[in-house]
């Protein structure tokens, strides 16, 4: 039996070395956002790495990662910016209305402004680096693109603005998730996104 359990070919083996891959790919994406206006590049090549890598069974998975980084840096920064642009815009927004006195349909507008726009805004963001990953766009056709995709497909962008926002509550939360989480996340946006991307191959 002990045999069995150790020859290569047993199919556990395979499941172990891509826990393995999503370890090493889901850490490396953390170091290479750290500048974080290389968030985009490094998402864009995370989702690229686990998609060919994982999904495809493809080899090579750290040397892609490091090609559709550097590929994609320039694209990948401006839509960094951009998004953050728009994240510190309704933060500014936000702030203003929260101050904006104590009357109860204010507050209720205040708690609605503060739950939905984000998870609209998350719909659109995750459908960005994927895309930047599989087709090429200047950056105002990536998000034009990835608005137009998140508003046709708006039940996968709910749930993959859900899943995001449960992933960066965790990893707030606990900082040892990071070791898995991007990974596993990519790995979970391929199976939401990529019916909808074959599409358009």
């Amino acid at each position: 039996m002990s045999s069995r359990f150790f020859n290569p070919e047993n199919g556990i083996w395979p499941f172990f070395a891509h826990v393995g891959d999503l370890v090493v790919l889901s850490l490396l994406w953390a170091l290479c956002c750290l500048p974080l206006l290389t968030l985009g590049s490094a998402t864009t090549a995370l989702y690229d790495s686990v998609f060919h890598g994982l999904r495809c069974g493809e080899e090579d998975i750290l040397g892609r990662y490091f090609r559709t980084f550097r590929k994609e840096l320039k694209n990948g920064i401006l839509s960094t910016l951009l998004w953050g642009g728009i994240a510190a815009l309704y933060y500014l927004i936000l702030q203003l209305l929260q101050g904006s006195g104590k009357d109860p349909v204010i507050r209720t507008g205040v708690t609605l402004f503060t739950l939905l726009p984000p998870l609209f805004l998350l719909g659109i963001f995750c459908w960005v680096f994927p895309l930047l990953s599989r087709f090429t766009f200047t950056t105002l056709a990536l998000n034009i693109t990835a608005l137009r995709l998140s508003l046709g497909h708006i039940l996968r962008s709910l749930l993959m603005a859900l899943l995001a926002l449960a992933a960066i509550m965790i990893c707030r939360l606990f900082i040892s998730p990071l070791i898995f989480v991007p990974g596993l996340m990519a790995l979970l946006f391929t199976y939401i996104m990529e019916p909808v991307f074959s599409q358009y191959q």
